[in-house]
């Protein structure tokens, strides 16, 4: 089949992105000058950290703090590594987000070949209301081309970080609008001194009066039957245990129950919603995703990679679903010269042919709100992208100290401004329904380009800006508050 030119164009641009990409990743770099190369080496390139000193911290212990370096009291450094290390720990110690801003310095001691590390923290507020009105799928730009106020969540909690100073966190939330859902959580439980070893706890009631019924035209059909006031009922326990031995590395073990139920019209007009007309649903599911971590950022990130795998089942113990799902998500960044930084995304998704509709990805709505795709909704079984990003720091990041406040925690925001050109294309499998509904996206080739402007800012904030145009010819000015890829 004689692909479009339009297709054949973007093909030959993503694989200019990935190429120029790798050129970069080959090009040599300026050395950083090590903070220690003016300590005395006395001809032995071996230090000792003699002692760590933390300040700063009122409610954090130093225990977690320590956890996150990437050297301990008492250990030998090679000096070629010792600013790496420090580098690393900063990053690590950001990544937390239990500080607005970390420093680290260093004194020698009169032993040449020892010094002393300082680590100044200042924290951040840790308590905060969860207060938030957003689209019940997570897509900004999908509800402004058409707004219904009866598709907003409107949120209202309480969340409680770094409870007891330990990294934990402690949540209640209201969700009502289009989703009702009450929950309740308690994250990061160290079980053990180390904090290798930790638990968390969730339960959660979910109740709707409406919902998506099917995809029609790539498009969501929602549910509005007169006198329904429950189409989607669903109670969900979950606990999960995490091993973390490495600092970047995490293996998360989740088993949870859940017992959902659909009104009878939603089975009606689409059988396949929880498969086979059923109108209710109980399962234990168990789940395991391995995480490696090492983006020197969490929620902007410049340098470093990101891997993480899921192996999901769904029905445990249950004749009601027998669901498979594998998830794979890779991500690269690269500064490939001063100010200009390359950024890459692959994500795929594995469903087994019994998965219901309820249980499906969609690209459109969270967590796969794809630029140039937010007017689309392509729900599939088996679906992947890949995301590339070019960005430019317009504007290095600053620190803006308001000194009429007299409020530590909130009196020092930082900003940056970055424009960025991306390119995206994907795949989502087609069933033999979607040529019944019109949904041409499916087992279609997919891919957008655009730009946009993104400004940095406090509490792992990203305001954005953009334009983006696909190869089926849909155009839109996108905003949002988001976390990068």
């Amino acid at each position: 089949m004689k692909m479009k030119p339009e297709i054949n164009r973007l093909i030959v641009l993503l694989f200019l992105l990935i190429g120029f990409e790798l050129r970069a990743q080959n090009s040599d770099s300026l050395p950083n000058k090590s903070i220690f190369d003016t300590v005395r080496q006395g001809g032995d390139s071996i230090f000792i950290v003699s002692d760590i000193v933390i300040y700063g911290n009122k409610k954090t212990k130093d225990k977690i703090i320590l956890r996150e370096l990437e050297f301990q009291r008492g250990d030998t450094i090679d000096k070629a590594k010792i600013q790496q290390l420090i580098e690393k720990s900063k990053q690590n110690l950001d990544k937390t987000s239990l500080f607005n801003y970390v420093t680290l310095t260093y004194q020698p001691m009169d032993d040449s070949n020892s010094f002393l590390m300082n680590i100044a923290v200042e924290e951040r507020w840790y308590i905060w209301p969860e207060v938030s009105i957003a689209p019940h799928n997570g897509n900004l730009n999908e509800w402004l081309r058409d707004p219904d106020f009866g598709k907003i969540d409107y949120s209202f909690g309480i969340k409680k970080y770094n409870f007891r100073g330990c990294k934990e966190s402690v949540y209640f939330d209201i969700r009502r609008g289009f989703n009702n859902i009450t929950q309740i959580g308690y994250n990061d439980i160290a079980i053990e001194k180390s904090r290798k070893n930790l638990l968390s706890f969730m339960v959660q009631i979910h109740k709707r009066k409406s919902g998506v019924l099917k995809i029609y035209d790539n498009k969501a059909k929602y549910i509005d039957f007169e006198g329904v006031n429950r189409a989607f009922n669903e109670y969900k326990y979950e606990m999960i245990y995490t091993y973390r031995p490495k600092i970047n590395i995490k293996n998360n073990f989740t088993v949870s129950y859940t017992d959902a139920q659909i009104h009878d019209s939603v089975a009606f007009y689409n059988p396949d919603y929880f498969g086979d007309g059923k109108t209710r649903i109980k399962s234990v599911n168990l789940s395991y995703t391995f995480q490696f971590d090492n983006r020197n950022s969490s929620y902007y990130p410049l340098d470093g990679e990101f891997f993480r795998i899921t192996a999901w089942k769904g029905g445990l113990f249950s004749n009601d679903i027998d669901i498979y799902k594998g998830v794979l998500d890779m991500r690269i960044y690269r500064e490939i010269c001063p100010r200009i930084y390359f950024a890459s995304q692959a994500y795929g998704v594995i469903l087994n042919d019994l998965t219901p509709f309820h249980f499906r990805e969609t690209i459109g709505a969270k967590p796969n709100v794809v630029p140039g795709y937010e007017n689309r909704q392509i729900s599939a079984k088996r679906l992947g992208y890949i995301q590339t990003s070019y960005k430019f720091e317009i504007l290095k990041t600053h620190i803006w100290e308001i000194k009429r406040l007299n409020v530590p925690k909130f009196n020092k925001i930082h900003y940056a401004l970055y424009f960025n050109f991306f390119a995206n294309c994907g795949y989502a499998s087609a069933e033999a329904s979607d040529a019944d509904d019109l949904n041409r996206m499916n087992g279609a080739f997919l891919g957008a380009i655009g730009a946009e402007i993104d400004f940095v800012t406090y509490y792992d904030r990203v305001l954005t800006v953009y334009y983006t145009k696909n190869i089926q010819g849909d155009g839109y000015v996108g905003i949002g508050i988001k976390t990068a890829f």
